[in-house]
């Protein structure tokens, strides 16, 4: 059979990738879908089918065939909290707890938002990362939005080839101090004048009324959804609960509910953070979302590390997502988040890297062996992840949290050809028990090291 196909007199390229073991998807806990000998068959980044190398190659005439016994073929790995290229640490800002480390990060010297966001995107491609929740703040000092630098940001992705669910990080209040008594405002009246007034000249040009924000969000979502791309999806993202007036969260859950798309946002990564909400509205930050209507199946909950017992049952009702950021939450003493709890209550679960990772590279192969690891907790009762959890969080539960569930995640006809080969040497010398699964060893011994293609859309 020939796999080629011509569409408006052009002739469709196609190529098999082929491994010793194609991940199609993980289904469950400890299970997958798994070919050996396998291979995937796509035409013009679209897959047309998967199965056994010699079956494929047997019934199709292909342009091209890509990889050898030698690899592993796996979907493209989702990144879905990321921020910046240059890390913190490189721009001079040591790790500390979140609350001085976000002051520390004011001195910083200002970066091209397009060579920064191309170096991030250069670094996840070489750990197998297809896709990314891109979640980016304009410069210290101006406004809570850029159109200009959210394009820059989005054409260094475009460039890159990766695919990109682009958000910009609203604020409108309380970006560096809060607090139940006024937050940057009663900050300020305890400065000496003339400093006060800096601070507030600085702060004030980054805030703008609720709707203007929103009018000025919205044009970039009106903007691109003209001319949609297979590989660009805007999102919302206010930054944090107590970083943005009610009436802009309220105004934003309007936004992403008129043009269905997906909301973003930090909440309780830090215990000030929850101790902010119980001291301002007497309940989290959580439930007082919930009371504004704004949690649903749509929400991604970037952190959720000191969620309750209460805030667990409710994403659960909700469907909201927890998005679990392993590194950053260890770099910046902010508490390891209860993955195992919010596992067994059935909530999704996807990961990130956030500003950094744990050393600087933005690798998510190694994002999800932290992940593994960190949550395996004295006793034999205690069940942590399993690796093909945490392979779903990376690959399907990314997917869906950055809104290209219909795009990626897993191998199977009618998805994008975005995947990786990863060269088996590594991981399976000098030996490598038989009854070991492929997805088990991915994730325990998996390394940047052993990607040797990384595709989008079968390029």
């Amino acid at each position: 059979m020939n796999a080629r196909k011509v569409l408006g007199g052009v002739e469709l390229a196609t190529s098999l990738i082929r491994g010793k073991y194609v991940i199609s998807e993980v289904t469950g806990p400890d299970s997958a879908v798994v070919i050996s000998d396998g291979a995937v068959l796509q035409r013009d980044g679209e897959i047309i089918e998967v199965g056994t190398y010699d079956d494929l190659r047997d019934r199709y005439q292909v342009d091209e065939i890509i990889g050898s016994p030698s690899y592993v073929v796996m979907p493209g790995l989702v990144n879905d909290h990321f921020h910046v290229g240059l890390t913190p640490f490189q721009l001079g800002a040591p790790d500390l707890p979140l609350e001085l480390w976000g002051l520390s990060r004011m001195r910083a010297i200002d970066v091209d938002p397009y060579l920064d966001q191309l170096y991030g995107a250069t670094l996840m491609i070489r750990s197998g990362t297809t896709t990314v929740q891109a979640l980016h703040s304009p410069p210290k000092g101006r406004g809570p939005f850029d159109l200009d630098i959210s394009e820059k940001v989005i054409n260094a992705y475009q460039e890159s080839g990766m695919r990109v669910s682009y958000a910009p990080m609203l604020v409108n209040r309380d970006s560096l101090v809060v607090g139940a008594g006024g937050g940057e405002d009663e900050f300020a009246s305890q400065l000496p004048q003339e400093l006060s007034n800096r601070f507030k000249s600085l702060l004030n040009r980054s805030y703008l009324p609720a709707e203007e924000v929103i009018a000025q969000v919205d044009d970039l979502y009106e903007k691109y959804s003209r001319k949609p791309s297979e590989r660009v999806r805007i999102t919302v993202a206010p930054s944090n609960v107590h970083r943005c007036s009610d009436d802009l969260l309220v105004g934003l859950r309007q936004l992403a509910t008129k043009y269905k798309t997906g909301i973003h946002i930090h909440l309780q990564e830090t215990v000030y953070q929850k101790l902010y909400g119980l001291r301002t509205w007497k309940t989290t930050p959580l439930q007082h979302l919930r009371e504004l209507g704004f949690l649903g199946p749509d929400v991604v909950c970037g952190h959720g590390v000191w969620v309750t017992e209460e805030d667990i049952e409710t994403m659960a009702e909700t469907g909201a997502v927890v998005c679990h950021n392993a590194s950053s939450n260890l770099r910046l003493q902010s508490g390891i988040a209860p993955v195992n709890h919010l596992l067994q209550k059935g909530i999704r679960v996807a990961l990130g890297s956030d500003e950094a990772g744990l050393n600087d590279d933005k690798d998510m192969l190694q994002e999800m062996r932290l992940a593994l690891k960190i949550h395996r907790v004295p006793g034999v009762d205690n069940a942590p992840p399993t690796a093909h959890q945490i392979f779903q969080m990376a690959t399907v539960n990314g997917a869906y949290a950055s809104w290209f569930e219909d795009r990626v995640g897993t191998l199977k006809p009618g998805k994008r050809a975005d995947l990786v080969l990863m060269n088996l040497k590594n991981i399976e010398e000098p030996y490598l028990d038989p009854d070991v699964s492929i997805v088990d060893a991915v994730v325990h011994r998996g390394r940047n090291i052993d990607v040797d293609t990384v595709m989008v859309d079968g390029e």
